[in-house]
């Protein structure tokens, strides 16, 4: 399933390189991102509202309705927390250390315009995922390419 998420308020809690990937993701898709963390890396990508501090509960009762959240700090205890949290709340969630909290996962995605396809192993594999996105992506935008021409 693909949504469109432009404009959709979206909670990223970690500012380390999986939150910076996420957010890199998110922001390609028109997302607006805020994250919530206590430092943030140097990757972390421009256009996020940050708020350097630790993760409140308190940061999911936002004023304006966050479309799904994404826990990708370093600490399993808060991940979980933020996961009951979300669930409590009727918010999607994703959390990147467990995938048995995860409502989605994130897929490799193949764009070229308007066209696009995924990729996705439920979180199972993402060496693996990558792997075959990569493959994939040769071989369609090699098509596509010889079907504009």
């Amino acid at each position: 399933m693909m949504y469109d998420i432009q404009d959709k308020n979206i909670l990223i809690v970690g500012g380390g390189h999986v939150g910076a990937r996420r957010a890199e993701t998110l922001l390609r898709c028109g997302a607006k991102i805020t994250a919530v963390s206590s430092s943030f890396c140097n990757e972390f990508p421009e256009g996020v509202r940050r708020v350097q501090r630790a993760f409140k509960i308190s940061d999911i009762e936002s004023e304006e309705k966050i479309f799904f959240i994404v826990a990708a700090t370093n600490d399993r205890e808060v991940n979980k927390k933020i996961s009951e949290a979300a669930h409590e709340k009727k918010i999607p969630v994703n959390v990147c250390d467990s995938q048995s909290e995860c409502d989605f996962f994130f897929p490799s995605l193949i764009s070229h315009g308007a066209f696009g396809v995924s990729v996705c192993s439920a979180g199972r594999s993402i060496s693996l995922t990558k792997k075959f996105s990569d493959f994939l992506r040769k071989i369609l935008l090699a098509w596509i390419k010889n079907c504009e021409s």
